[in-house]
């Protein structure tokens, strides 16, 4: 069953949800939108018809009352008086619509016509992911020609007590996109983060794939260390509980309509043979091998995502290094040798950060490069910024990578 994907939008001044033709007027004025419709629908919501770069889509507005409740996940920081302005205000306008397609071009151009109709965003409530996402973001993300990370559709969401060391892992967002929601069960306090990039790497997988994966289908998700491969796949809820029979999360007791429909349980096949006959392992029988840096699966698509957002978003990289108390490191693309060129055209390597001239970046190599002779860590040298794929800035408040520059943004 498909979720629909309402945000509720939090404004800075309650002024700007009041006026329905200002919404009609905004999209209007945008060069990427074109209003087709815009009338009341029966249920005395605006229903809108437009399309944004030439994507069609029906959207609703709504008023609808602004209340957190305590399972929505903080996924980013609001400063002192966000906070006052989030928790004062008792109206929001619903953004809610119908993905169809691509979800994260749909996610994607829904924050665009958000940040379009309303000009001031402190927060928006993303509904099915259970998040409460900050309007800074917001703004950031829909003026980007990058769209955000996949992560940003889905959550996972840990169910435990006090009383025992058992988790329970399941994901929420899933749905909105056409696709089932997945799990794991019987996890621990000890395992669940590793657990966590499980559920993400096959979250990820469902969302890129041009075709569903069906449940029972194999699927790729990380290389362990000592070289065996963790294939995943997903199990009906009712038929994985009998490999989890004394589970005290996630059973028949827990399943309400919601978590009842469209669940699937994670489990992995040791074996292509395993695959064929559909013969499953519990994630738990991996054991410490997940906790031992295995290689999670990230695709070129989202590799190549990552990268384009790190060389858009690197004038803030410039700005932390000029004018923040940081320290900051880049990932930068090198061509391999030559006899490495085939199979992998260029290593990724982390350097620290030197300064900046002319359009490159001054760094330190700071490890070891396997498939590029000729440097060693301490070396110092200029590379492009067309070669760099990744950034940090480290500052005495944490880290911020190229989706946190909301953080340092006016």
């Amino acid at each position: 069953m498909q979720e629909d994907s309402l945000m509720i939008v939090i404004p800075r001044n309650q002024e700007d949800i009041e006026y329905p033709e200002a919404f009609e007027d905004n999209l209007k004025a945008n060069e990427h939108t074109k209003v087709l419709s815009f009338e009341l629908d029966k249920y005395e919501r605006y229903e809108i018809k437009l399309t944004i770069d030439e994507r069609l889509y029906t959207i609703w507005l709504s008023l609808e009352k602004v209340e957190i409740p305590g399972f929505i996940r903080i996924d980013h920081q609001f400063s002192p008086k966000d906070v006052e302005t989030i928790q004062k205000s008792r109206i929001g306008l619903g953004v809610n619509m119908i993905y169809n397609g691509d979800a994260r071009i749909c996610f994607y151009d829904q924050i665009r016509i958000i940040s379009i109709m309303v000009p001031s965003v402190v927060a928006v409530m993303d509904i099915p992911s259970e998040k409460l996402i900050s309007g800074k973001w917001l703004r950031l993300a829909a003026e980007s020609k990058v769209m955000p990370s996949p992560r940003y559709l889905f959550t996972v969401q840990a169910i435990n007590d006090e009383g025992t060391d058992e988790v329970w892992l399941h994901s929420h967002g899933l749905k909105r996109c056409g696709l089932y929601e997945i799990e794991i069960l019987d996890s621990s306090k000890d395992t669940y983060n590793e657990h966590y990039h499980v559920i993400e790497t096959m979250a990820y997988r469902m969302l890129e794939s041009e075709e569903s994966i069906e449940p029972g289908e194999p699927v790729m998700n990380a290389r362990l260390q000592d070289g065996d491969a963790l294939v995943t796949t997903a199990v009906e809820w009712k038929e994985a509980l009998n490999f989890y029979p004394g589970v005290k999360f996630g059973n028949k007791n827990d399943r309400d309509e919601y978590h009842g429909e469209d669940y699937y349980v994670l489990m992995a096949y040791e074996s292509p043979d395993d695959a064929d006959m559909k013969i499953y392992t519990k994630i738990q029988d991996y054991g410490r091998r997940l906790a031992d840096n295995p290689m999670f699966l990230i695709s070129t698509p989202e590799t190549e995502r990552m990268s384009a957002l790190a060389r858009e978003r690197i004038s803030y990289l410039v700005f932390a290094f000029e004018n923040l108390d940081c320290e900051c490191i880049a990932k930068i693309g090198l061509k391999t040798d030559p006899e490495y060129q085939e199979d992998m055209p260029r290593e990724h390597i982390w350097f620290e950060v030197k300064g900046f001239r002319d359009g490159k970046i001054i760094g330190e190599l700071t490890q070891e490069p396997y498939y590029v002779s000729g440097i060693k860590p301490g070396d110092t040298g200029e590379y492009s910024y067309d070669d760099v794929t990744d950034w940090i800035i480290f500052t005495k408040e944490g880290r911020i990578t190229p989706d946190d520059v909301y953080l340092i943004s006016k």
